[in-house]
């Protein structure tokens, strides 16, 4: 075989050789004699988004919500407790009106467990005082509410010292204590009707014409008003007044003889002490 056949041979062998070095050359990057391996790079993997999570606006927010939900609780709760209370007033009015005052007693003793005594609570338990006899009590309650605070609202105050006043049988300082409650409360029916007995008892004749007419027109006919006119008619001899009083109002001869027989009473009271028409 010729050198030269031997020589490509050996040749061919030689590049099939070092092409495998080449090939892990390229892949492989050179380092420096001696230098560290590189530091592996750590295995990162993408971060969920915190769905939980809420900017400070949003827990601003958040809360000023439940903080008004509070307060709407809250608010509910004293409605719901004021409304509770003047129900239960309301109970205690109706059951003095109805001439229970007993009960009425007891259940203001119930009030006052419960939510404490105020203002209408003791003016009620003194009415109820007064309407069963216990005119000492009565008396004390209602000068408890003279004073400090409430001076505006004292006409009731002071028609109820008027009453226990007329119930102890003491009408002047009855028809000064009626007047009071007029000045305070210029409206006060009731407050007019008594004290236009309470003159028509003293004898006096004007004042009490013009107070019971006063309580008559704000009541527009009320009857019981309408039978004291009456019997300021038959003391002060306005007969045509009272027997048309007694026709408008249909009384019985019976009740037309109890009048009759009440103001002759009043006459001779007033003869009694010396009262001048």
């Amino acid at each position: 075989m010729s050198s030269r056949l031997i020589s490509g041979q050996f040749s061919r062998q030689l590049a099939m050789l070092a092409l495998p070095l080449v090939l892990a050359a390229c892949a492989t990057p050179q380092q420096a004699p001696n230098a560290p391996a590189p530091a592996p790079e750590p295995a990162t993997t993408p971060s969920a988004p915190n769905i939980s999570a809420t900017s400070p606006t949003q827990d601003a927010l958040i809360e000023a919500e439940r903080k008004e939900l509070d307060r709407e609780d809250e608010q509910t709760r004293k409605a719901r407790a004021e409304r509770e209370k003047n129900l239960h007033l309301k109970l205690v009015q109706t059951m003095i009106e109805q001439d229970n005052a007993y009960a009425a007693l007891a259940h203001l003793d119930a009030y006052d467990q419960k939510w404490g005594s105020d203002r209408q609570s003791k003016q009620l338990r003194a009415d109820s005082l007064r309407k069963t006899s216990q005119l000492d009590q009565a008396e004390l309650v209602y000068k408890s509410l003279l004073s400090g605070q409430g001076q505006q609202k004292s006409g009731p105050v002071w028609y109820g010292l008027g009453k226990v006043a007329i119930e102890r049988g003491d009408l002047k300082t009855a028809a000064t204590r009626l007047e009071k409650s007029i000045q305070v409360d210029p409206l006060n029916i009731n407050a007019y009707s008594d004290l236009g007995l309470v003159y028509l008892l003293e004898g006096q004749k004007e004042p009490a014409y013009n107070t019971l007419m006063k309580a008559n027109q704000l009541a527009s006919g009320d009857s019981k008003i309408m039978a004291n006119l009456a019997l300021w008619g038959l003391v002060f001899d306005d007969f045509n007044m009272a027997m048309d009083i007694a026709d408008r109002l249909q009384w019985s001869d019976n009740t037309r003889n109890q009048v009759m027989s009440q103001a002759n009473s009043i006459k001779r009271r007033f003869d009694a002490k010396g009262n001048t028409q």
